[in-house]
């Protein structure tokens, strides 16, 4: 359950009124969001548990939020994202200040996905290589690398053809395209910008929904990640963390930030093994026996930590525009070593997004403070269907945005009767009654707008999770099931060694 909320006691005259079984039970369970249908029907409700990795589940949620406001706030109330403290014209507001314009800061969330993804997808092999389970290691490392595709392009194939049939009835887009010719240039756009992974870090910027620029990216260093975690598996702890950490600075010495995020986070999955494994050999301890004091060390642990989460979200208020005038953030512009220095306006930024996002990683699962949040309720759902939430929330944004913002009000123009005399116009929606002069009204309009917009993003994505996105991942698992094949020998058992 999302909330932590009773469910409403009703009376004997209501609760028959509430549907129990049959198929319309299921049609209204389908489309109820999941928390509101986990406290109708909690006979059903699922019985999500925590693992160890269950924190970075909440942040990518969190991070996906972030995304959404993100989009929300650059094509609806651009202004707002205007550096702090820099003089456009028109006064900062708060909602510009460092620390707090992280909330719509959605560019490094992308990075602190892919430091997850390297962690989340190397955690169960490095944790068979810690347990000298090679056989397991190599079993798991095939079903991911064979089962990537499905999980990364499936929901966006069906996502993108449900934005197409919106374009042909007029919801979406201008329609200029007969049903045949939109097909095929649909049919483009998959195969060559979705799912096409020999860009390695472009942004092909993808027709049907442009947001969907960084899943080729994620496919891509998915196999990337794999063939490493392969190379790696047999060797000594110390050699295979050296090797990693040196691919690491030699991904960043060659410019290519994404490469440096996968394999950080597979540096982080092993020290997070290596922690886990010291851990539960204090508890076994007699040590364990008397209780933990609180030492000078570990405060100090948690303040290095504590400043690692505020310079990381200090930089990644890092403003679109400006930066080079930006106070604190042309600090940061000023040390970025090349190559990023000179690839393009948008390399520096990668830079230093990158390397926040691998050490926030890393603070957040040492504070037991954040790591609660993050596996609070509210986070672990969001992580559930963040992944429907980065694909949904583009299309619904251009589904109502219009229709719920509006436009403000225009006062007259000219005098009655001259030829550049325009008529006063009435406001409508969000805008029309909020008003966008100044940074206050434009903050109230972009707050109020939020609060209608959230939750048809939040239910979209929840019906999506659960209607394509879990169906794909079941489908790729059946596929692989299929294709199997059970009945080969094992090399060892062939007589054929490690190395053959």
């Amino acid at each position: 359950m999302l909330f932590s909320i009773p469910r409403p006691k009703l009376g004997p005259n209501l609760l028959h009124l509430l549907p129990r079984h049959g198929t319309h039970t299921s049609v209204l369970k389908s489309l109820l969001p999941s928390f509101i249908a986990d406290i109708i029907f909690p006979e059903q409700k699922p019985n999500w548990r925590l693992h160890p990795t269950s924190y970075l589940d909440g942040l990518r949620g969190i991070a996906s939020v972030i995304v959404f406001f993100c989009h929300y706030t650059e094509n609806e109330f651009r202004d707002l994202t205007r550096a702090y403290g820099v003089d456009q014209g028109e006064p900062s507001g708060w909602i510009q200040a460092p620390f707090v314009r992280i909330i719509f800061s959605g560019r490094p969330m992308v990075h602190i996905f892919f430091v997850i993804s390297g962690f989340v997808l190397s955690y169960k092999p490095i944790k068979c290589i810690h347990a000298r389970e090679l056989d397991k290691c190599y079993t798991t490392l095939s079903s991911s690398t064979f089962r990537r595709a499905f999980r990364l392009f499936g929901p966006c194939v069906a996502s993108t053809f449900m934005i197409l049939l919106l374009n042909q009835i007029g919801f979406l887009g201008d329609g200029r395209f007969t049903f045949w010719d939109q097909l095929w240039d649909w049919k483009n756009v998959v195969f060559r910008q979705i799912t096409w992974p020999w860009a390695w870090d472009k942004d092909l910027s993808p027709g049907y929904d442009i947001h969907l620029w960084t899943i080729p990216i994620e496919f891509a260093h998915s196999m990337l990640l794999f063939m490493v975690i392969l190379m790696v598996a047999r060797l000594r702890l110390r050699i295979r963390q050296a090797m990693v950490f040196g691919l690491i600075v030699y991904c960043l010495a060659c410019g290519k930030w994404a490469a440096f995020e996968f394999l950080a986070g597979l540096f982080l999955a092993e020290i997070h093994v290596l922690q886990a494994a010291r851990a539960k050999d204090w508890e076994s301890s007699e040590m364990a026996l008397f209780p933990a004091k609180r030492s000078a060390g570990s405060t100090v642990k948690t303040m290095f930590h504590v400043s690692i989460i505020l310079v990381g979200l200090f930089i990644g208020g890092w403003p679109n525009r400006d930066a080079d005038k930006t106070p604190g953030t042309r600090f940061f512009l000023a040390q970025t070593p090349m190559p990023f220095a000179k690839m393009d306006h948008l390399a520096p930024q990668k830079f230093w997004f990158g390397l926040a996002a691998a050490f926030m990683v890393w603070s957040v699962g040492e504070l037991p403070v954040l790591r609660r949040f993050f596996e609070g309720p509210l986070a672990q759902y969001c992580g559930r269907v963040s992944y429907a939430v980065y694909i949904c929330h583009g299309p619904v944004l251009g589904l109502f945005s219009k229709l719920v913002l509006g436009s403000p009000s225009r006062p007259a123009v000219g005098q009655p009767g001259t030829p550049d005399f325009r008529e006063a116009v009435m406001g409508d929606g969000v805008r029309g009654l909020m008003g966008v002069e100044g940074t206050t009204q434009k903050t109230m309009s972009w707050f109020v707008g939020l609060c209608i917009l959230g939750p048809l993003v939040i239910w979209a994505a929840d019906i999506f999770w659960r209607a394509i996105d879990n169906p794909v991942v079941s489908f790729g698992k059946k596929i692989e099931e299929a294709c199997l094949d059970d009945s080969a020998p094992s090399p060892r058992s062939q007589g054929y060694s490690a190395a053959a």
